[in-house]
């Protein structure tokens, strides 16, 4: 007896078979189970492995990208190869600080610049932190002071040919050696017409009274008496010990930085508490040593009577006792006389008769 051959379904036969349901022959897709009658549908072993080894192999790409995200570390680049190209780049830079300018109080912001290369062609290179992500890095005392050799993770920011780096962490910054801790600031006392361009740089501490004041939104002018025009100590309005505005002769005393601003020499406070008001002077005392005007005071409201135009003025007269002389302004005025009838008018003297010779 001849075998039957297999029957071989068309694609068209076998998409129906695998797509609709053997029982109640709606359509179910990719389901193994129909969702009309829950009876189990008939599906190719190969679809079913591929379902699988799917899932298995996303699986293993997801645990191999974050084993890598936590273990591969930032490429390491020179501050030479930054270029246009690089912005907003994740990097990592190796470098020591040459500049640091802490946490600035008010604003909190961080700042410093590192340096590569060696003396004579040094590559220099601003990094900055921002808001939550600089008080995190104070907070765990990881700001960098000079002469540290740091390692630093950022992004690049490439402005006007000159490029920059933004910390985008407290995890970003790893210390490769810590610098020599700086020596403690000397404080000089010194009075305010001693100070000179030998101690720029420098911490003093000057005592003085109060000549001037001029009040900015960020701070005060203080000019205080060194036997000339005044010198000037610049105060942060956040180190200000109150509100209440100094008076010329309060005597204060200040704690800070000499430094220079527009080829003048000058006192910056730098922390709050270190400048303080000594003594005040009282209001009245500030009103007694006032000036006084010496301007006359103004004539009486009642003005003397003036004589008419063409009233005759009456002669001074003099007193042998006394030896004062009525002014003649102020002597009652007579009054006109009626003009005479004998009285020629300018008109007849300038004007002789008519046939005279």
């Amino acid at each position: 007896m001849e075998q039957e051959k297999p029957k071989t379904q068309t694609p068209e036969e076998r998409y129906h078979q695998e797509t609709h349901c053997q029982s109640c022959g709606r359509f179910v897709g990719i389901y193994t189970r129909c969702p009309y009658c829950q009876a189990l549908t008939q599906k190719r072993l190969s679809i079913r492995v591929f379902k699988w080894v799917a899932v298995l192999t996303s699986t293993v790409g997801l645990l191999m990208l974050l084993f890598f995200a936590r273990h591969v570390k930032t490429p390491e680049v020179k501050i030479a190869d930054l270029g246009p190209l690089s912005n907003f780049a994740h990097v990592r830079i190796v470098g020591e600080v040459t500049q640091s300018y802490g946490v600035h109080p008010k604003w909190g912001s961080l700042g410093f610049v590192m340096t590569q290369g060696d003396a004579e062609n040094p590559l220099t290179i601003r990094v900055s932190a921002y808001a939550k992500v600089a008080k995190e890095i104070e907070a765990k005392n990881l700001v960098p002071n000079k002469g540290d050799v740091i390692s630093i993770e950022g992004q690049v920011r490439f402005q006007k040919d000159t490029p920059s780096l933004l910390i985008n962490a407290h995890e970003h910054i790893a210390f490769i050696k810590r610098g020599a801790a700086p020596a403690p600031e000397t404080v000089k006392d010194v009075d305010p017409d001693k100070i000179d361009n030998g101690l720029i740089g420098r911490f003093v501490n000057v005592t003085g009274s109060v000549l001037s004041t001029k009040k900015f939104p960020t701070g005060t002018i203080i000019n205080i008496d060194d036997g000339k025009s005044g010198f000037p100590i610049w105060v942060p309005a956040d180190c200000l010990e109150s509100d209440q505005p100094l008076r010329p002769g309060d005597l204060v005393e200040a704690n800070g930085k000499v430094e220079t601003f527009k080829d003048k020499l000058e006192v910056k406070v730098l922390k709050k508490g270190a400048f303080k008001v000594v003594s005040r002077v009282s209001a009245d005392t500030v009103t007694n040593e006032a000036p006084v005007s010496e301007t006359p005071a103004p004539a009486p409201s009642e003005s003397p009577t003036v004589p008419a135009a063409d009233a005759p003025v009456a002669p001074a007269t003099s007193d042998s006792g006394n030896s004062a002389v009525e002014p003649a302004s102020l002597a009652e005025p007579s009054a006109p006389s009626a003009p005479s009838a004998t009285t020629e008018t300018p008109a007849a003297v300038d004007n002789p008769p008519a046939g005279g010779n």
